[in-house]
């Protein structure tokens, strides 16, 4: 009798495995995001082996049959592509910490030669050896392993105690020198290309504010095409796009643990070109650039998110609103792949996001209010470049939203339009952390004020200096001037007697330098916002130990 692990081999998915975030919306079916790894081909079957998660890397088999259904690739898909998947919900186990253990079965190709060419079908192996197979693997594969492979049941999940979430931003890739083997169980073998990162996985599984963390915003350049800033970057869109992807996936990202539910990326420049944005051609059309329509295509297939969870979706679309376990609001912004053509002449006027995004802007904070709001984008709303405050002009020199007066002039006056306080706006292109609060009013002082609060995360990875904005490079503290009838339609100005003037009076930039990323978390009553930074160095973070306190509390009322 031939042995089961000549005929049948099991492996755990090589990306982790992601779930549409709301159920409500999947009442007998579970939306999944996974991809293979790609050097392994396509398995024959899916499995899913009934498990109970005992804290950290630790699960067990809990006593459940195991699902297994035959694997069907699209027709023009590629062996790690993500991959979408339905898996109904009356597989899963019941009971606490409970969930699936997703795995792909593979048939051996030298069964067939075992059996003579007898052709033995796949059906008569799933019964024959597919347990043998489950079993070998769950006993010579590590516990950590398993980890990005875990879906946890929905029955399962336990809401903690208010909201927190994580911020992070541009993963500048790693290079040939830089080997973290073992990063996954401790941070300090991370080399330095991996080190946030590590860091950033070692807070979700390891500190008990970590556990509680459910969501991660990455605020752009998830990937670089550009990696070399045209010195060498690839030409053809498998290399320049599909590769940087597989390979983010593919990494720490892959041990996040189930209590992370959700992972939203936000596209920026590096996923296209450095600082990219459409050109006037003579005839006045606008030019979006050679890479453009593929970025566009590989940012949407190698989202997060599966399928099913925005409908109306697309690569033309990145924009989108959610909400987050009753806790919070969330609009996440494209400031990157709508924008207008900037000239000297019409830099004043050139808008950075559509006009559909602005009225699904202005419609998410009428129909979000009364609740803690965050916007993420990769561009910085505030503060200001000094540059920009100088002269319009000096805009040009600007990435952040400063370089695009008319659509910072828009938004704030929205906000005061909508008396839209305490909204948080999330960031991060300028390679540093730090934040700033601001406050709208009357310029004549008359009436209440409202405040909004910018949070900018530094890169997971920056090694070149001269990519990290200078503290000095911005104007902060300022107070400029904004007429609130910026962006009205004129049918709305010619029902305004008297056009308010207002001003923005911004705060001091609280700096904190160096690689990393943001926790945020909203306390139980929704009226204060608690922010963290993580840096190399401070171990208090990622460690198993109580949080010291936070390094800013900030109104959202």
């Amino acid at each position: 009798m031939r042995e089961h692990k000549s005929v049948l081999c099991a492996h755990a998915p090589w990306h982790r495995v992601e779930r549409a975030p709301d159920p409500d919306d999947f009442s007998s079916h579970m939306q999944l995001l996974t991809a293979l790894k790609p050097e392994q081909g396509w398995p024959r079957l899916w499995a899913w082996v009934p498990v109970r998660w005992r804290g950290g890397d630790r699960f067990e088999r809990v006593r459940a049959p195991v699902h297994s259904e035959l694997f069907r690739a699209e027709p023009a898909a590629c062996p790690g592509e993500p991959l979408r998947h339905a898996l109904a919900l009356r597989h899963f186990p019941a009971g606490p910490d409970t969930g699936l253990l997703c795995l792909f079965i593979y048939l051996d190709p030298r069964a067939d030669a075992e059996e003579g060419g007898n052709g033995a079908t796949l059906a008569d192996l799933r019964e024959q050896d597919l347990d043998l197979a489950i079993a070998e693997l769950l006993q010579q594969q590590a516990p950590s392993e398993w980890a990005h492979a875990f879906v946890p049941s929905p029955s399962a999940e336990i809401e903690a105690e208010g909201l927190s979430f994580l911020l992070a931003a541009c993963q500048y890739p790693p290079g040939l020198l830089d080997v973290s083997r073992g990063a996954e169980r401790d941070p300090a073998l991370a080399s330095p290309a991996d080190a946030a990162m590590a860091r950033l996985l070692a807070f979700c599984r390891q500190h008990p504010d970590g556990r509680k963390v459910s969501l991660l915003l990455i605020a752009g350049d998830e990937i670089y095409a550009d990696a070399s800033g045209g010195l060498a970057d690839p030409s053809t869109s498998a290399e320049r796009y599909a590769r940087p992807y597989q390979q983010f996936k593919a990494g720490l990202a892959r041990h996040l643990p189930p209590t992370l539910a959700r992972i939203v990326h936000a596209p920026d420049d590096h996923e296209v070109q450095d600082a990219c944005e459409p050109c006037l051609r003579p005839d006045g059309s606008q030019d979006p650039g050679a890479y453009t329509a593929s970025a566009r295509t590989a940012a949407w297939q190698y989202r997060w998110e599966p399928d099913g969870q925005r409908p109306q979706g697309s690569p033309q679309r990145f924009w989108h609103s959610f909400d987050w376990r009753g806790a919070a609001s969330f609009f996440i912004a494209d400031t990157r792949l709508e924008r207008e053509p900037r000239t000297v002449a019409r830099v004043a006027e050139a808008q950075m996001i559509g006009a559909a995004q602005r009225q699904a802007f202005s419609a998410w904070l009428q129909a979000s209010a009364g609740r803690p709001r965050f916007v993420l984008s990769g561009a910085l709303l505030l503060p200001r470049r000094r540059a920009s405050a100088a002269h319009v002009s000096g805009s040009l020199r600007s990435d952040a939203w400063c370089g695009y007066p008319a659509s910072q002039q828009w938004l704030l006056a929205e906000l005061w339009r909508q008396r839209a306080s305490g909204v948080v706006f999330l960031s991060g292109d300028e390679h540093r952390s730090g934040h700033v609060s601001a406050e709208l009013r009357r310029a004549d002082g008359q009436g209440p004020s409202l405040r909004l609060h910018s949070i900018h995360s530094s890169a997971l990875y920056a090694p070149w200096p001269f990519a990290v904005t200078a503290p000095e490079e911005f104007a902060a503290p300022e107070v400029f001037g904004i007429d609130a009838a910026t962006g009205l339609t004129p049918e709305a100005l010619a029902q305004q007697r008297h056009p308010e003037l207002l001003c923005c009076e911004v705060g001091e930039w609280q700096d904190h330098p160096g690689d990393g990323f943001a926790w945020l978390r909203v306390t139980d009553d929704g009226r204060r916002l608690e922010l963290r930074y993580d840096k190399a160095g401070e171990k208090a973070l990622h460690a198993a130990m109580p949080m010291r306190g936070a390094d800013a509390v900030l109104a959202l009322d």
